[in-house]
């Protein structure tokens, strides 16, 4: 993987086929550390087949996340989700997963090769990046982690109590990709928040610090943006459940972290 030794890594990246400009960039970055990557074309949300959206569950989704999902999302999700089945199927070890506005530290193959030899925990996905503003900078030691294992460059291993947000560039074992398909057979929030569900899909939270990714400033979202006022008109009885449901989520969480 790099001058200090190679490591068996599936490394995949997930890029639309008209996003050359992406492509071509991420190449040359991972060109440049060491890294050798196979591309994988990304589910166009422009071309949703009627196959795509069977798996799209509006009432959940209205109750979890708050909001009808954009067809972007959509394609984003199944990109991630097609990617676990091909892990599964193809009985591949630890894959590094890519989203193609990720920019990589130099340090990012040393930090891989370490992950795959911590020995405990038995992590499942480790996030290298985040665009949660409280975990980039954390008010409190809630938002740190627990450190769990040194890496190189003085970065750590930490385990979160709370949700991540974002799936630019992670580490993922079968076992994560096995949860991830189990629990997003059906699609009601996006990726990143899907997996965040920690205290019902097992997923335990891990990530590196400092995160030796992040999203290249150059490239717009390519998810695009919502339209002003999400919930104008929203019925009352929308409003309770997804109230009800975040109290519920609330609870659930604590509990999850009081025991594991």
């Amino acid at each position: 993987m790099d001058q200090a030794g190679a490591v068996d890594l599936p490394v995949f990246v997930i890029n639309l086929a008209r996003d050359t400009a992406r492509r071509e960039a991420m190449a040359a970055q991972l060109a440049a550390i060491g890294l050798t990557a196979s591309f994988v074309p990304a589910v166009d949300g422009r071309l949703l087949t009627a196959g795509d959206r069977a798996a799209y569950h509006r009432a959940k989704c209205l109750r979890v996340y708050g909001v009808e999902m954009l067809d972007s999302e959509i394609g984003c999700y199944l990109s991630h989700y097609r990617l676990y089945q091909r892990i599964l199927r193809d009985d591949l070890p630890a894959s590094l997963i890519l989203e193609d506005d990720a920019r990589l530290d130099p340090a990012t193959p040393a930090i891989l090769r370490a992950l795959l030899g911590v020995a405990e925990p038995a992590w499942t996905v480790v996030r290298l990046e985040s665009m949660r503003g409280r975990l980039l900078r954390p008010p409190s030691s809630r938002f740190v982690g627990i450190r769990v294992a040194d890496l190189p460059d003085g970065a750590g291993l930490y385990r979160l109590r709370t949700h991540v947000l974002g799936l630019g560039a992670y580490l993922i074992r079968p076992a994560g990709a096995r949860r991830m398909l189990e629990y997003g057979a059906r699609i009601f929030s996006p990726i990143d928040q899907t997996m965040d569900r920690f205290w019902e899909n097992g997923i335990v939270p891990y990530i590196v610090r400092p995160f030796p990714a992040r999203q290249d400033a150059a490239f717009a979202s390519s998810i695009g943006a919502r339209p002003a006022g999400r919930n104008a008109g929203e019925p009352f009885g929308v409003w309770m459940r997804r109230r009800a449901q975040r109290l519920a989520d609330s609870l659930r969480k604590r509990a999850f972290n009081l025991t594991t």
